[in-house]
């Protein structure tokens, strides 16, 4: 009982063709580039460039270099660069919630050393808002 030829390469031929397919080029993981620049565009909108430029800029950085990273196919490296810059834009947005909530107070605070000032001196407080309108 001999096998023919045929019979031996069709097998070797389909787990050759197998092998090749598994080798192929795969498509590179998620590693979250997308969602760290959508987080510093937030950053952005919220107010960094003023209240956290240092922040703002860290995180840009490090977007960039996870770019960079994923390209080489250091996927490893990329994926933690990635997780800092969504850190870092993080960071620089609630900065600027905090800075711009203490601008808040700030004015607060001087609308009411005026109206301390105004009553201090004898001045009705209404009587002058009224005489603004």
């Amino acid at each position: 009982m001999t096998l023919l030829p045929a019979k031996i390469h069709r097998p070797v031929a389909v787990f050759c063709l197998l092998l090749l397919a598994a080798c192929g080029p795969t498509k590179p993981p998620n590693i979250g580039l997308d969602e760290a620049a959508r987080a510093i565009d937030a950053a952005r909108d919220a107010g960094a460039p003023t209240y956290a430029p240092m922040e703002l800029r860290n995180a840009e950085d490090r977007l960039s270099a996870a770019r960079a990273r994923a390209a080489k196919r250091d996927f490893d490296e990329a994926s933690s660069l990635v997780q800092e810059a969504q850190v870092d834009s993080e960071l620089a947005a609630a900065k600027s919630r905090l800075g711009k909530a203490r601008e808040k107070v700030d004015a607060r605070t001087h609308e009411n050393a005026d109206l301390r000032q105004q009553s201090d001196s004898g001045i009705n407080p209404a009587d002058v808002q009224g005489g603004q309108q």
